[in-house]
């Protein structure tokens, strides 16, 4: 694949927009994506990854990649969504969990199918050397259409180097994306597998980015409100990783 024609995932909502327009997604379908992305906006509201980036970016960057190899917007959705329940915040002034209360209100706002598929991601283990282990043992039957959302969810996190300044599944990475090019060839998605192939090539001209990471490589959030800011001190009074400013 060359850089000409490689996909590049949006990073702001309206770039998503235009992307969906041009892949001939109907008027409804970009109202309800909108409707949804200011929800994404509330829940991520002043949290950053490990290297810097806004979550919001990296939540339209999911979605954008998922929109690019499939036009199904429910996974759309819940691509937008991937972390609703490991680093949404929710009204109650709770995150991280997927009580009652938030799956009907996560619910109400981008569908049942889709908060199905949000939760789901959640249940699948994705992290350092997963997806060599799935490749040895197979992924379970019926899941799919979860594994794709992680497969396009791992294009975001290669497409702007952010696994260089932020390397979170070690310093090489070439296991993994051999791994999760496979993976993606099994469910019969060429482009998805050459996409990854061609991303994680380039991380052997980022040696460089090793300058610039911080030494803690943790995420960290801006309190959005003074109940969540008061929440947040407490824990770093118990000797959680937080940085209160």
């Amino acid at each position: 694949m060359t850089g000409k024609d490689l996909f590049v995932p949006r990073q702001t909502n309206t770039a998503l927009y235009i992307q969906l327009h041009e892949s001939g997604h109907s008027l409804g379908d970009l109202l309800r994506v909108q409707k949804a992305y200011r929800v994404a906006c509330a829940m991520f509201n002043g949290r950053y990854r490990k290297s810097g980036r806004p979550f919001i970016c990296h939540a339209v960057g999911a979605a954008s990649s998922v929109a690019h190899f499939e036009r199904d917007l429910d996974f759309v959705l819940a691509a937008m969504f991937h972390a609703a329940y490991d680093s949404g915040q929710y009204p109650d002034g709770r995150s991280s969990r997927r009580s009652e209360a938030h799956r009907k209100w996560l619910e109400a706002r981008i569908g049942p199918r889709a908060e199905g598929l949000v939760a789901r991601v959640g249940g699948m283990k994705f992290d350092t050397g997963d997806p060599e282990r799935l490749l040895q043992e197979g992924v379970p039957a019926g899941d799919e259409d979860i594994l794709f959302l992680q497969l396009a969810h791992e294009v975001d996190d290669l497409a702007d180097g952010g696994l260089a300044f932020a390397p979170k599944y070690g310093r090489s990475i070439e296991t993994r994306v051999a791994a999760c090019a496979i993976l993606a060839r099994q469910l019969g998605r060429e482009d998805l597998a050459a996409t990854i192939e061609t991303y994680g090539g380039r991380y052997e001209a980022l040696g460089w980015a090793a300058a610039l990471q911080d030494v803690r490589l943790e995420g960290f959030r801006i309190a959005p409100n003074m109940r969540t800011y008061i929440k947040l001190r407490r824990e770093k009074l118990r000797g959680g990783s937080v940085e209160v400013i």
